[in-house]
């Protein structure tokens, strides 16, 4: 009953290819397999990473050279620099926007392939402020939010005990 088989070739049904996105935002997919070394010497300066590994406010690892590209998955090639740093929401939403594009261009869902962008915002919170002729006799409460790129580092202060 359920033990069908298909005679339609993978790369047709959608599930035997593996997507890359440039750091240009085109997108190429690769029916035979690939090593994350071949894009890496084709592309010097650059690592290959692995979308699902991608969270804000950690850090981004890339793959070893000798690891194959998996099927139906979707990675990134992204400068040296990007290797280890802690990804910020802001480098977050240009690659969810890359990948967008890339993967509409190429008449893809990014919703099917990324779940977890659908998530993400990616345009700002716009905050409204109230109107000028309002009045308010109590006591103020101004919260103010600063965005910056590099998040400020403290060290931990903690005794180290020996044993």
């Amino acid at each position: 009953m359920g033990n069908a088989v298909s005679c339609t070739p993978s790369i047709i049904s959608g599930g035997g290819a593996v997507k890359v996105v440039f750091p240009n935002g085109n997108i190429q997919m690769y029916t035979k397999s690939v090593k994350a070394a071949d894009l890496m010497v084709e592309n010097r300066g650059q690592f290959v990473c692995d979308s699902g590994g991608l969270k804000v406010g950690f850090r981004v690892h890339g793959l070893t050279a000798d690891e194959e590209l998996e099927r139906r998955r979707l990675y990134f090639l992204l400068p040296m620099e990007l290797l280890y740093s802690v990804l910020t929401e802001e480098e977050m939403s240009c690659l969810s926007c890359k990948a967008d594009k890339a993967l509409k261009h190429a008449s893809f869902n990014i919703g099917k392939i990324l779940p977890v962008f659908n998530e993400f915002c990616i345009f700002p919170f716009e905050a409204k402020s109230p109107p000028q002729n309002a009045v308010n006799d109590g006591p103020k409460d101004s919260v103010v939010v600063r965005f910056s790129k590099q998040r400020s580092w403290k060290p931990a202060l903690e005794t180290i005990v020996e044993s």
